[in-house]
C-alpha cells in the first residue's frame, strides 16, 4: 500500500475515535442536535392588591351601649363609663346565660331595670365601683331569697286578713330604729299591712337594750306593747328606774308587770327572737321582711311592700309615701354573747 493511502485511513480513524469520545454514564440520553437555549419565563406582573376598604370600628361599644331607658339622670359621663363597666361584667340578676347589661339591653327583667336604678342610686351618694359591686351582689341575694321567720307570739299590728305581712327585728336603744318607728307606722296605714315586732336587742353595744325588750315584753301580757313600744322610743333613758316610771304613766298593773320583767319568761321569749334573727342573718337593726323578703331601709321596705302587694294581686295600689331622709340601713353591729344589763 502506498504511504498517501496509509496516510488517508490513518486519518479517518483518528477522527472516529474522536467523534466517540468518553460518553456520560447515562448515555442512553441521545445529544441534542443543536444547542438547547434555555429559556427564562419573565414572572407574571403582579398584580396591585386591591384596596382594602377601611374597617368600621369593632362595635364594642354597641355592645356596651346603655339602652335610651336606663335614667342617667344626675351622672356624669365618667359615672355613666362606671355603671356600663359594672352591668358588663355581672351576671343577668334574672339567671339567663347572658350579662347583666344584655340582660338590661334585651328590657325582659323586670329585676335587672331595678337593680340598675339601685346602681345609680349608689353612685349618687358617692359609693365607689368595688363597694357598688358588693352592695349590688348583696342587694341580689336579697331580692331573691325567701326567708320564712316565726311570727309565733309577737306582737301584730294591722288586720290580720293583710296578703303582705312586715317583720321587723328592732333594738329600743337603736337610734335607727327609733328614727324609722314613725315612718314604719306610716307604711302600716298607708299600706294596710300587717307588722309584726321581734326583739333583737344589741348586747355589746347597747346596755339597756335586753331590759327594754323585757318591760316590752311584759306589757304585752297586759295587752299593751304597742303604746309600751312608742313610750321607749319616744324616751332617751332606759334605766330600770325610768322604765317603771313610763310603765305607771301608761297604766300598767305595776305589781303584775315587775313580775313579769323578773320572770324568767320573758328573758326566754326575747332569747327565742334573737335567736330567729340570727337564723335570718340579722346583722344589724333595724331589719325588715316583707312577705319573707329581706329590707334594711325605708326606701327598700316600701318598694318591697309594693312589689308583695302587685304579687298578690291587689289592683289599686296607693301611691308611694315621701319617707324623706330617715334611711340609714342595718347599721348596728352584729353582737356577741354579752350579758345584758341586770334588771335590778
Amino acid at each position: 500500500m502506498s504511504k498517501r493511502t496509509t496516510m488517508t485511513l490513518w486519518c479517518t480513524f483518528t477522527l472516529c475515535l474522536s467523534v466517540a469520545g468518553c460518553k456520560h454514564a447515562d448515555s442512553t440520553k441521545t445529544a441534542p442536535s443543536a444547542p438547547v437555549v434555555e429559556r427564562t419565563t419573565a414572572p407574571p406582573e403582579a398584580k396591585a392588591e386591591p384596596k382594602a376598604e377601611p374597617k368600621a370600628e369593632p362595635k364594642a361599644d354597641a355592645k356596651k351601649k346603655l339602652p335610651e331607658s336606663v335614667d342617667t339622670t344626675g351622672l356624669d359621663p365618667a359615672e355613666v363609663k362606671i355603671l356600663t363597666s359594672i352591668l358588663a361584667e355581672q351576671f343577668d340578676p334574672c339567671g339567663k346565660a347572658r350579662s347583666f347589661l344584655e340582660s338590661v339591653q334585651a328590657g325582659d327583667c323586670a329585676l335587672a331595670s331595678r337593680l340598675v336604678r339601685f346602681i345609680s342610686h349608689k353612685q349618687q351618694q358617692g359609693y365607689g365601683k368595688r363597694r357598688i359591686v358588693a352592695l349590688l351582689l348583696r342587694e341580689v341575694e336579697r331580692l331573691n331569697t325567701v326567708v320564712k321567720v316565726s311570727t309565733k307570739g309577737a306582737p301584730s299590728m294591722g288586720p290580720a286578713t293583710s296578703k303582705v305581712d312586715v317583720v321587723i327585728f328592732s333594738d329600743f336603744q337603736c337610734p335607727f330604729c327609733r328614727r324609722m318607728h314613725g315612718p314604719l307606722k306610716s307604711l302600716q296605714a298607708h299600706y294596710g299591712v300587717r307588722i309584726y315586732y321581734k326583739h333583737y336587742p344589741l348586747r355589746q353595744t347597747h346596755e339597756y337594750a335586753e331590759g327594754a325588750a323585757r318591760a316590752a315584753w311584759a306589757a304585752q301580757q297586759q295587752g299593751k306593747f304597742w303604746l309600751m313600744h312608742d313610750t321607749l322610743f319616744d324616751q332617751d333613758d332606759l334605766k330600770w328606774s325610768a322604765v317603771k316610771g313610763y310603765a305607771k304613766k301608761i297604766g300598767l298593773d305595776m305589781k303584775r308587770f315587775i313580775a313579769d320583767v323578773k320572770d324568767a319568761k320573758s328573758k326566754d321569749a326575747v332569747e327565742q327572737d334573737y335567736q330567729d334573727g340570727q337564723d335570718a342573718q340579722v346583722d344589724g337593726t333595724p331589719t325588715f321582711f316583707v312577705n319573707g323578703r329581706r329590707a334594711e331601709t325605708l326606701e327598700q321596705l316600701q318598694s318591697t311592700i309594693r312589689e308583695q302587694l302587685g304579687l298578690a294581686g291587689v289592683k289599686k295600689i296607693p301611691g308611694p309615701l315621701e319617707l324623706g331622709e330617715v334611711d340609714p340601713g342595718a347599721q348596728g353591729e352584729t353582737p356577741d354573747k354579752a350579758p345584758a344589763a341586770a334588771v335590778q
